[in-house]
């Protein structure tokens, strides 16, 4: 296979949208959307109400799951008002994540009554007679309908929890998708029972309602995040929009005034993205930011929790300097295309010369990027013409002025069909051929989450330079100093969507309280803002998790099972009357000080 001398003549892209779906949306044959949404619009919809145009492509929709007639959310209750919160110490806990385990003994009341208000299961065909009729896509089961469903299970008129969710239209085999409501144990029953479970008879299971989502299994199988965005922004709104709701439905049946009940909302997002700007000014980081800081006359505080990541030692970030080369290593036999971003340092000016990146494949010559203003894109093909890569520019507007981004995305080592163009596998060379200063390079997560669908294959970045463990065959944790014009880090490797000013930051100890080393660090070695217990030790990893259905359980590690379990606590703390206004005063909750080391939380809450 020959390559071309040089990228294609830089053509004209979407502004605004992220490259990675652009291009996603070009092989699919799929019409991107127009525009990203921006931050006033999502907070005039969650304080508001939802309006259409969300943007999701039916290729990771079941037939029928998409809403084209959306109009007000409907009258009705949330929950039973038997199951209502306490007014005066309820707090919300919202949980955005796959296949919520609504029927779950851990998530009821005495009398079977849901302590679930409001569960929107993005992927199942629209109920046009039901509830949820603002949603744009997808169905919306209420507390009330919960309720009826888990009523006929205790008395033995449903057969069993598996019943509920076929009733419920969450599970259907002959719907073509991946089944994650089905499966023994998953990532999102785990999250939610660690979040917001407890034994039915528990005095404060009352007072934890629960709002949740379940995102389509397609925006969870594309673990790079690519199709995320949007589900994500549209569910943060749901949120926020049914815990009004709720709130105004306990005022009514208590007969008080309307906007006299504020319950305050904890939202755990365990999930997370590895690239991005990585500096609080994604959309999505900045709207959790508008949450966090808004005073609202229809809802308490809100407060986000999220893990820090688990990528410290997955080789997915690096730093280059002007002139350095780094490796990447592109798998073979990957069905999926592979992005990678490199940003560059903010600069107070707009750049006069657009930052360029020289990309050799395997065992060719390298191609140097020649753009002449911001977005735009071009393309690498050989000398069939077919696609190896693509690049996009972008000048990014930046709080103190502007960032560069130079998206490489490379075409599937593996044809979809015959004929197609693909990239070689191999070690690739990526170079800063122009651009001053430190630029972050982050490659996309691109692997497979179990009982997924096994077509992508991780990408990972090399130097020479790099050593994942010491003489004794311990794991080196800490970046060695460098002053190299091109590293591996294990550095600034925390979650994208938690790059914020405000949402709190929950990283990983095993039970004597050591950080772990797969747990990614905040700065040069920040283990989080709070640390949970959830591995035995560094040889041992994993803790005991509830699964689908009441009374199993897995074993699951990451820092993904932390972030609940600072949601339980800090939603016990705010239903006690406690008003934390940032970090530093959860930290002080918790028994830190500005000064001492990070608080770890009592490790009861992993097993209530």
């Amino acid at each position: 296979m020959e390559l071309t001398t040089a990228w294609t003549a830089p053509l004209h892209t979407p502004t605004g949208l992220a490259p990675a779906l652009v291009e996603w949306c070009r092989r699919q044959g799929i019409t991107p959307p127009a525009a990203a949404p921006d931050v006033p619009s999502l907070m005039a919809q969650a304080f508001g109400r939802m309006t259409p145009g969300w943007f999701l492509p039916s290729a990771v929709l079941s037939p029928g799951a998409a809403n084209t007639t959306t109009a007000p959310a409907g009258a009705g209750p949330l929950m039973t008002p038997d199951a209502l919160p306490d007014p005066a110490r309820g707090c919300i806990i919202a949980v955005i994540d796959d296949a919520v385990p609504f029927a779950h003994q851990h998530l009821r009341l005495p009398g079977g009554l849901s302590r679930v208000a409001s569960l929107w299961v993005q992927d199942v065909p629209v109920d046009p007679g039901g509830p949820g009729r603002d949603l744009p896509w997808g169905r919306e089961l209420r507390g009330d309908m919960i309720s009826g469903w888990l009523a006929g299970l205790e008395s033995g008129a449903i057969a069993a929890e598996d019943t509920v969710y076929r009733h419920a239209g969450v599970v259907a085999m002959d719907r073509r998708t991946t089944h994650s409501a089905a499966f023994a144990a998953g990532h999102g029953a785990a999250v939610t029972l660690l979040a917001a479970g407890f034994a039915p008879n528990d005095p404060r299971a009352r007072d934890h309602p629960v709002i949740a989502v379940n995102l389509a299994p397609g925006v969870i199988a594309d673990t790079s995040a690519t199709l995320a965005q949007d589900p994500l922004l549209a569910a943060i709104v749901f949120a926020m929009t049914r815990a009004r709701m709720l709130c105004r439905q306990v005022e009514a049946a208590r007969s008080l005034p309307r906007n006299s009940v504020r319950l305050p909302v904890v939202l755990n997002l365990s999930l997370g993205l590895t690239a991005g700007p990585r500096d609080g000014t994604g959309l999505v980081e900045r709207f959790l930011d508008a949450l966090a800081t808004h005073t609202s006359a229809k809802l308490g505080p809100v407060h986000v929790v999220l893990p820090t990541g688990n990528h410290r030692m997955a080789r997915l970030r690096a730093t280059l300097r002007p002139q350095g080369v780094i490796g990447w290593q592109v798998p073979p036999d990957d069905a999926t295309q592979t992005p990678l971003e490199i940003w560059g340092p903010v600069r107070a000016d707009h750049p006069d010369e657009p930052m360029r990146i020289g990309l050799t494949p395997p065992s060719r010559t390298q191609a140097r990027t020649a753009f002449g203003a911001g977005d735009q894109s071009s393309v690498l093909r050989d000398a069939r013409g077919h696609d190896l890569a693509r690049a996009f520019y972008r000048v990014m507007p930046h709080p103190d002025g502007w960032r560069e981004c130079v998206t490489l995305i490379v075409a599937p080592t593996c044809p979809a069909h015959a004929g197609d163009g693909w990239a070689p596998p191999g070690r690739w060379q990526l170079q800063l051929v122009q651009g001053d200063g430190d630029h972050a390079v982050s490659v996309q997560r691109d692997d497979v989450l179990r009982g997924f669908s096994r077509e992508a294959r991780q990408s990972r970045l090399y130097h020479p330079a790099y050593a994942a463990r010491d003489a004794r065959g311990f794991p080196l944790v800490l970046d060695p100093p460098d002053n190299g014009t091109a590293r591996l880090q294990r550095a600034d490797t925390v979650n994208a969507y938690a790059t914020g000013r405000h949402g709190l930051r929950v990283g990983a100890v095993d039970r004597r309280g050591r950080g772990m080393a797969y747990a990614s660090l905040i700065g040069t070695a920040g283990g989080g803002d709070l640390l949970a217990c959830v591995d035995r030790s560094p040889g041992l990893d994993g803790m005991i998790v509830r699964g689908r259905i009441s009374g199993s359980f897995c074993l699951l590690s990451g820092t993904s099972v932390a972030a609940p379990q600072a949601t339980r606590w800090l939603a016990a703390q705010l239903a006690d009357g406690a008003r934390p206004r940032d970090r530093a005063a959860i930290q002080r909750l918790a028994g830190g000080t500005t000064d001492g080391p990070v608080p770890v939380l009592p490790t009861r809450f992993q097993h209530e």
